[in-house]
């Protein structure tokens, strides 16, 4: 029997995705071996609870070495003692990471969402703000960049047991050193949530954070690190008992084999020098992104990037990040609103657009691809009226995604997208 009605809605998925430019920050195209499970057998379908060793199901013996070879992988690609590799998500990572090292009401201090935090960092609807008392430091409203003297000053203040480093918005490097620095000053452990950045980090082409002893970090896998959904976590072997306890029983109970296997894989990847290789580019075409918006005449918040990441500041064109967003998805453009320090815009409207060269970079998108984007997103935003999107920056839009590229790694999927309805507006 057949499922017609949601394989009706995966096929528009498909003829979505596959015929946008996606520019979102958070994305990415992982590679075929990553996603691909038809020969996983058994372990589609396969879950236990516990941890490696430990697991109160019989039969488990082929998961735990599943599960020991993905924590080994995950553990030598970042330099950890430890590696848990069972959390969901990178949210439920964080999440563990507090769980292990507060109790309810104590102090956490991170990064406001206006500057570029992440919900799970104390956004006050996020159960961490019940759980947990969280004061905010931000970056200079002027540069757009980190206060290291204030956040010292406030850590200093507050006292804070966890102090929270990483950033779904921040554009620039982190001196982790100089965070684990001020952590152990206020007696507080540092959480490095490096979920943007895991890849970067990974390539080597930005401080790695598990070189600061004590220090707890945390990711996603769907970001730059390229994998499906998951999380991990990462930490000395003297906090494996209490990080393991937090995220079981502490807050999951089964693993799916499927997400270890895909995880095993992601970082199987991720150690070769291909990988090195891809986040280089990923960093130069957002930095050539970066320049050519510049040169276009509009503003970024810091003024650039130094990672994958890039936020346009949108207060001199009167536009709000909503309709930006709105503009370049008429184009077929994914991008996505975001808060700027300071912002009088509420979240929803925001005066910020985030873009982010992950995705694009998985595809194969060259430097003359990213000249291309990086006019057409300026025509896109500078232009006074916007009834509709012009059709000539439509077919100019549509020819630089249809570019044929060796290196697209969905390339496999080029059936998919000639078979199923095009849908660039999927809202």
């Amino acid at each position: 029997m057949r499922d017609t009605e949601i394989e009706r809605l995966l096929r528009r998925e498909d003829g979505h995705y596959l015929n946008v430019i996606d520019l979102i920050a958070a994305s990415n195209a992982p590679v075929a071996d990553v996603r691909d499970n038809r020969d996983w057998g058994v372990a589609q379908f396969r879950s236990a609870e516990g941890h490696v060793g430990r697991k109160p199901y019989a039969g488990t013996g082929n998961f735990d070495a599943i599960e020991r070879l993905t924590a080994l992988r995950a553990r030598t690609l970042f330099g950890a003692e430890h590696a848990n590799v069972q959390p969901v998500s990178g949210s439920l990572a964080n999440l563990a990471a507090y769980r292990a090292l507060m109790r309810p009401g104590d102090t956490l201090l991170s990064m406001s969402m206006a500057s570029g935090g992440h919900l799970s960092h104390g956004h006050r609807k996020h159960l961490v703000t019940d759980l947990f008392r969280v004061v905010h430091y931000d970056v200079d409203t002027e540069s757009g960049l980190l206060r290291y003297d204030e956040i010292r000053e406030i850590a200093e203040r507050e006292r804070p047991k966890v102090l929270v480093a990483g950033y779904s918005a921040y554009p620039r490097a982190v001196d982790f050193a100089l965070f684990a620095k001020i952590a152990q000053e206020v007696g507080a452990r540092l959480v490095a949530d490096i979920s943007h950045i895991a890849g970067l980090v990974a390539a080597g082409l930005h401080d790695n954070p598990c070189d600061q002893p004590g220090t707890v970090v945390t990711t996603s896998v769907e970001k730059t690190l390229r994998g499906t959904r998951g999380g991990i976590v990462l930490c000395s072997e003297e906090l494996r008992p209490a990080v393991d306890s937090a995220v079981f029983p502490g807050l999951q109970s089964s693993v799916g084999l499927a997400g270890l296997i895909s995880l095993a894989e992601t970082l199987y990847d991720a150690a070769t020098p291909e990988f090195r290789a891809y986040q280089q580019r990923v960093v130069g075409n957002a930095r050539a992104l970066a320049g050519h918006l510049l040169d276009g005449g509009l503003d970024l918040v810091s003024g650039g990037t130094d990672t994958h990441l890039l936020v346009i500041d949108l207060t001199r064109t009167g536009l709000s990040g909503q309709e930006a967003e709105r503009r370049l998805q008429d184009l077929g453009i994914l991008s996505n609103r975001n808060l700027l320090p300071g912002d009088p815009r509420p979240p929803f409207q925001a005066s910020g657009l985030r873009l982010g060269t992950p995705t694009v970079t998985s595809r194969g998108f060259d430097a003359d691809d990213i000249r291309e984007l990086a006019g057409i997103v300026l025509e896109a935003v500078l232009a006074e009226r916007w009834d509709s999107a012009p059709a000539a920056l439509r077919a100019r839009t549509t020819a630089l995604r249809d570019k044929p590229r060796a290196d697209d790694a969905l390339a496999d999927l080029a059936p998919l997208a000639a078979a199923a309805p095009a849908v660039a507006d999927a809202r």
